[in-house]
C-alpha cells in the first residue's frame, strides 16, 4: 500500500472522537479528510484536537468536498442507514459503528444499497480485533479445548447514558446499544447460532430509562442450534469502573477474557501441550485504554481492505445476526417469556 485512505468521519460525539484521535495518531496508512456533524460546534472542537481537517454541517457536505475514499460512521444509531445510503451512493467504502440500523428491514436495506453500490460494508464489532479475544477465537478454534458448552459474558459501565439516547427509538435500548457486542461475541467464539433467547430486565438504580422504556440491568439466557448455553448480563451502575469479562467452558478447557483488577486474558487446558489444573494468563499493559487497540485493528483491516481491494471480514450479515438476538432479548425481556430469535419480524 503506497497512497494513504482518506477517511471522512461522520460524527463527532463520544465514539466520533475515540475514532478521530486513533486514525490521527496512531494509522499511518490513513488520512482524516474530514468531520460532519450536525453541530458544528462539535466538529470544530474535535477537528483542532486531531490536527484541524475540515468540517461540515452533513455527510453530503463531506462527501462532496472531500478527497475521502471511505466514511466512518460514528453518529446515533437512528442515523446509520441515511449516512449509509449517501456513503454507498457516492461510492465510498464504509465502517460504521454497531448497529448498522435498529430493526431487521432497515438492516437489509442497509446491506442491499451497500450490495448494489458495490462498496464495502464493515461492521463495527471491535472485539474481535481485540488481541485477547483474538487468542481466545485462536485457543477455541485449534479443537485443543474440544467442544464449546458454556458461554458466558458480561458487560457493566460506570453510568448510564442520558435517558435521550437510552431511548430504544435512538439507541436501540440496552439489549442493541450494549448487548449486540456480547452476542456477535457469542456468535463468534462458540462457531454457532443463537436460536432461543430468556431475557430480564429492571431499572432499579436509573428508574428515569423506565420512562424512555429501557432498563438499567439485565440478564438473558441463550440457546445454540448445536446444544450450548449460555449468559450474557449487563448493566449500567458499577461504581469500580468499566468491567468486560468473557468466559467459554469447553469439554478440554475453557478460555477467559478479563479478570479484576486487571483485565487480561487467560486459559486453561488438560490436552496437547497442556497440564491438568494450570491456568495461563496474559498480562497486558495497564495504561492502555482496554479496547483501543480493538478499535485502533478494526481501523487499520478496514484501511488494508479497501487499499488492497479484499472483501472485509465482519460483514453486514454478521451486524443482522447479532441485531435479531438483541431484538429478540429485547422482546422476551418485555413479554416475560423465550423467544425464538428466527421469530423476529
Amino acid at each position: 500500500m503506497t497512497a494513504r485512505i482518506g477517511i471522512g468521519l461522520v460524527g463527532a460525539g463520544r465514539m466520533g472522537s475515540i475514532h478521530a484521535r486513533l486514525i490521527a495518531g496512531a494509522v499511518p496508512e490513513a488520512q482524516l479528510v474530514g468531520i460532519a456533524d450536525l453541530r458544528l460546534d462539535a466538529a470544530r472542537r474535535l477537528a483542532d484536537e486531531v490536527g484541524g481537517p475540515p468540517v461540515f454541517d452533513s455527510i453530503d457536505e463531506l462527501l462532496a468536498r472531500t478527497p475521502c475514499d471511505a466514511v466512518l460512521i460514528a453518529v446515533a444509531s437512528n442515523g446509520h442507514l441515511d449516512a449509509i445510503r449517501a456513503a454507498a451512493g457516492a461510492g465510498k467504502g464504509i465502517l460504521c459503528e454497531k448497529p448498522l440500523a435498529l430493526t431487521l428491514a432497515d438492516t437489509d436495506a442497509a446491506i442491499r444499497v451497500a450490495g448494489a453500490a458495490g462498496t464495502r460494508l464493515q461492521v463495527g464489532f471491535m472485539r474481535r480485533w481485540d488481541p485477547d479475544y483474538l487468542r481466545a477465537k485462536a485457543r477455541l478454534g485449534s479443537g485443543e479445548y474440544g467442544r464449546p458448552l458454556l458461554f458466558k459474558s458480561l458487560q457493566f459501565d460506570t453510568e448510564p447514558p442520558p435517558p435521550n439516547y437510552a431511548d430504544p427509538g435512538v439507541s436501540g435500548g440496552i439489549m442493541v446499544d450494549m448487548g449486540i457486542h456480547e452476542f456477535d461475541l457469542a456468535r463468534w467464539l462458540m462457531a454457532d447460532e443463537v436460536v432461543e433467547v430468556h431475557a430480564f430486565g429492571s431499572s432499579l438504580a436509573h428508574p428515569a430509562l423506565a420512562t424512555v422504556g429501557d432498563v438499567d440491568s439485565a440478564v438473558v439466557n441463550l440457546r445454540f442450534a448445536g446444544g450450548a448455553t449460555g449468559t450474557v448480563e449487563l448493566a449500567r451502575n458499577t461504581t469500580y469502573g468499566e468491567d468486560v469479562r468473557t468466559e467459554v467452558l469447553a469439554t478440554a478447557g475453557s478460555v477467559w477474557v478479563g479478570r479484576l483488577p486487571l483485565t487480561h486474558g487467560a486459559s486453561s487446558s488438560g490436552g496437547v501441550g497442556g497440564t491438568a489444573g494450570s491456568i495461563a494468563s496474559d498480562t497486558v499493559d495497564p495504561r492502555v485504554p482496554r479496547f483501543e487497540m480493538g478499535y485502533l485493528e478494526q481501523t487499520r483491516a478496514f484501511v488494508r481492505v479497501i487499499a488492497d481491494d479484499r472483501p472485509v471480514a465482519v460483514t453486514g450479515a454478521d451486524g443482522r445476526a447479532a441485531l435479531a438476538i438483541a431484538l429478540a432479548a429485547a422482546r422476551s425481556m418485555d413479554e416475560g417469556r423465550p423467544v425464538s430469535v428466527g421469530g423476529i419480524p
